[in-house]
């Protein structure tokens, strides 16, 4: 009799501790998602004179079950006067955290006019970034940018801003995988000048950069050509990455440019990660280059795993021909855990037996609302380590009976 139970018991232990409580399901389709997500900015006033603050609000709806970790509420303050294009006299990420499912969230923000700004239309730009939607093409594609427009006053002739970039003669130019900035600039007199440039993967706004340089010029009254230092391109992966550019001339933002560089080849990476309020992750990858030619990339997977639960789950997709396929829709279930790290590595090659590729990305999840309820899943996975070790001590205590 015992030889039977001890027999029952290790099948079980078996079929249990071979359980995978992680399930997943790939699909391939040529739709990726857009975040539900409005903002709506209130101003106190659409009429100002220089030298007044520009204060209000912005209210932001979560119209989606996702939770969205390290938020950011962009603000721009654009001058429409300028003969070279929308000149960005102001630019500021302020920090939201976290948005949960459903829920409003509203970010005040104040600007002080200089005293010498030139009087004029000017617009509000208001958008949002997060890393959990990586960017393709356009910096407000995580939400629909809102402008307001304002009109600016001064009393007195103002001379600001006195310096704009010339973006129709700015260029970049690939010579042998060295990267040439030609910066065009126009200034209104002879004048110093501080230029900060800076090159980093598209999504990588707040990561650091790839490359960075600053330097002081002295302007003389009229166009100003400058060759910006050759940056070396050879390691790059292909995707998409951007040149930043601010010009500050008297501690103030003269303007700001961001081209959109190309670096050419086949690759894959992230397009959004979005956690399910119920726990179903959706993670989104996307092909690059989208020109319908038979590419090919191979072993590719998926590594989700969180260094503060202790959980590694390897999704294997395999080869990858998309020649018809743009996205690859994966959904996981994760344990629900208030404060839970999630990390995904990207692994593939793009030739058999060649350089394996990597992206990494982690994100920490605040569930407010579910501090002290976890769900269903994380709970399955406690009840499952439950019955392993009932089920071992069991096994252990008939082995030393018989």
């Amino acid at each position: 009799m015992n030889k039977k139970i001890l027999l029952i018991l290790l099948s079980l232990f078996m079929f249990l501790s071979t359980k995978n409580i992680f399930s997943y399901q790939i699909i391939y389709n040529n739709q990726s998602y857009t975040p539900n997500i409005s903002i709506t900015p209130y101003l106190y006033s659409r009429e100002f004179l220089a030298g007044q603050n520009i204060i209000g609000y912005v209210l932001i709806q979560n119209n989606d079950p996702y939770y969205y970790p390290q938020i950011f509420l962009g603000i721009m303050l654009v001058n429409e006067n300028s003969s070279f294009g929308n000149q960005v006299l102001y630019a500021e990420l302020k920090m939201i955290s976290n948005l949960l499912p459903y829920q409003n969230y509203t970010v005040n923000f104040s600007y002080q006019i200089p005293e010498n700004i030139s009087s004029g239309n000017y617009k509000l730009l208001f958008y949002l970034y997060t890393a959990t939607k990586h960017i393709i093409g356009n910096p407000n594609d995580f939400s629909t940018p809102v402008y307001e427009n304002i009109y600016i006053n001064n009393p007195n002739i103002g001379n600001y801003p006195w310096i704009s970039i010339v973006r129709n003669q700015t260029t970049l130019k690939n010579n042998n995988e060295v990267l040439n900035l030609n910066l065009s600039l126009y200034s209104l007199y002879n004048t110093n000048a501080t230029i900060n440039t800076k090159l980093a993967a598209w999504d990588a706004m707040l990561y650091g950069a790839i490359y960075n340089n600053s330097f002081n010029v002295k302007l003389k009254q009229g166009y100003n050509y400058i060759y910006i230092d050759n940056v070396d391109i050879s390691s790059l992966y292909p995707g998409m990455y951007y040149i930043l550019i601010e010009v500050y001339s008297g501690n103030l933002l003269q303007d700001l440019y961001i081209i959109p560089y190309y670096v050419y080849g086949e690759s894959l990476f992230f397009d959004g990660i979005y956690l399910n309020n119920n726990g179903t992750l959706l993670v989104i990858l996307s092909t690059y280059p989208d020109d319908n030619k038979n590419h090919v990339l191979y072993n590719v997977g998926l590594t989700i795993y969180s260094n503060n639960q202790k959980f590694q789950h390897t999704i294997n997709i395999g080869n990858l021909l998309y020649n018809s396929t743009k996205y690859i829709h994966i959904y996981d279930n994760v344990p629900m855990i208030n404060g839970i790290d999630l990390c995904f590595n990207l692994t593939y090659q793009k030739e058999v037996n060649g350089p394996t590729y990597l992206s990494n990305i982690c994100y920490t999840y605040y569930l407010i609302n579910q501090a002290n309820k976890p769900s269903s899943n994380y709970n399955t996975e406690i009840k499952v380590i439950i019955i392993l070790v009932i089920v071992a001590g069991l096994v252990a205590y008939l082995l030393i009976k018989k």
